[in-house]
């Protein structure tokens, strides 16, 4: 171990000894204010490039960088210290590990440091949030509502022409404000109407009373309102051309105010796992393969474990929503068995949090455990690898 962090030490000195490194310091650390300044036209456009120029650098360049310099890391000729022992081979590989994933995460950091210094010269505070305390499903049938409880997680599609709507559970407090981003779903029967395709209620003893609603996008909406006693907040749509899917984590109350720093190294903590699989991944298939095919196979994760896990949201409520309205299951096609299956990969980085990140609101502390699990699997995937490469034979 000691041999193997003498490795390490000496690449990273050898690293930290070169005249781009300044510059490259100076250009991750400077790279996001300096973005936001020259792209920001006015006040609000530099506050989002404030969030958005960080979440794009750590889960697109970040982990690109590390795929691309990870492949070409390990280089196993002797003028670079490979030795011929398979001892000394794996000493060799764990102290080129240990630099690469040390300059990975000091590459994040002070992409992370800039991310800070544009969000407090440009940006805002962040919202705390909290999901709401329960969340229905309900319709008029016969003159009786009929209520079906969302489990968490758990999607359902609206249809404003069967009178369904949504309620959700409010937190206690004297104002209701908040943000709820749905899903639209196209039932080609006439072309959608302008403006918001849902209105918002806030529901108590005394009855509904509406709310002031603000259209931020073609799936999002922020409310604002007073509480008078009210419990619920009805969700109805009112476009009779688009179903509305919602689930409990589209709907977010906001609960007060905090800094961005929290929420950036949680940020910094799940970009950095995520990242770290797919160096360990590189290095892994580098062990007995070429540089080239090392980077390909860190690219497949990327695009795997990003792309996919996405493929069937709406798709997938369409075709809950046609089960139900028809009142039988029909037999899926292979496509939407794939899809299905697909759904269910977890993201190499969860867009939950990148888009609270986005929203200016406060990231769940879950993203430091989800950054950690990655890590630990880079780890176990990296082992085999070490152990392939200390039996390599031939120095490529």
């Amino acid at each position: 171990m000691k041999r193997a962090l003498a490795i390490a030490g000496v690449t990273l000195r050898e690293v930290l000894r070169s005249r781009l490194t300044p510059l490259a310091k100076l250009a991750l650390v400077m790279a996001a204010p300096g973005l936001a300044w020259a792209f920001g036209d006015d006040a609000p456009t530099r506050d989002w490039l404030s969030r958005m120029l960080p979440v794009e650098g750590l889960r697109v360049l970040l982990p690109l960088a590390a795929i691309s310099g990870g492949a070409f890391l390990l280089q196993p000729a002797l003028k670079r210290g490979y030795a011929l022992l398979p001892a000394r081979r794996l000493e060799w590989f764990a102290g080129t590990v240990l630099a690469g994933a040390a300059l990975v995460a000091a590459s994040a950091g002070l992409f992370a440091i800039g991310g800070r210094i544009s969000n407090a010269t440009f940006g805002s505070d962040f919202v705390q949030t909290s999901g709401p305390a329960s969340l229905e499903m309900a319709r008029l049938r016969n003159g009786t509502t009929e209520v079906l409880e969302m489990k968490p997680g758990q999607s359902l599609a609206a249809n404003p022409l069967r009178g369904e709507w949504f309620r959700a559970g409010l937190p206690t407090g004297q104002a209701i404000a908040g943000e709820i981003e749905f899903v639209p779903i196209w039932t080609a029967e006439a072309s959608p109407r302008q403006g918001s395709p849902v209105a918002l209620w806030a529901e108590g003893p005394d009855g509904r009373a509406p709310l002031e609603l603000k259209v931020e996008s073609r799936r999002r909406v922020s409310f604002r309102g007073e509480s008078s006693g009210a419990t619920h907040l009805v969700i109805e749509p009112v476009d009779p051309t688009l179903l509305i899917g919602l689930s409990d984590r589209m709907v977010r109350f906001q609960t007060g105010t905090g800094g961005a720093s929290a929420s950036l190294l949680a940020l910094l903590a799940l970009s950095a796992g995520a990242t770290l699989l797919c160096f360990c991944v590189v290095l892994a298939v580098r062990a007995l393969s070429t540089a080239p095919t090392a980077a390909l196979a860190g690219l497949l994760l990327l695009a795997t474990l990003t792309l996919l896990p996405s493929a069937a949201g709406a798709p997938g409520m369409a075709r809950a929503r046609r089960a139900d309205v028809e009142g039988a299951t029909r037999e899926r096609s292979l496509l939407e068995r794939g899809s299905d299956e697909l759904a269910d990969l977890p993201q190499l980085f969860p867009d939950r949090h990148f888009d609270e990140y986005l929203a200016g609101r406060v990231v769940a502390a879950g993203a430091w455990s989800d950054g950690l699990l990655r890590l630990c699997g880079g780890l176990l995937v990296l082992l085999p690898g070490a152990w392939l490469f200390s039996r390599r034979q031939i120095a490529k």
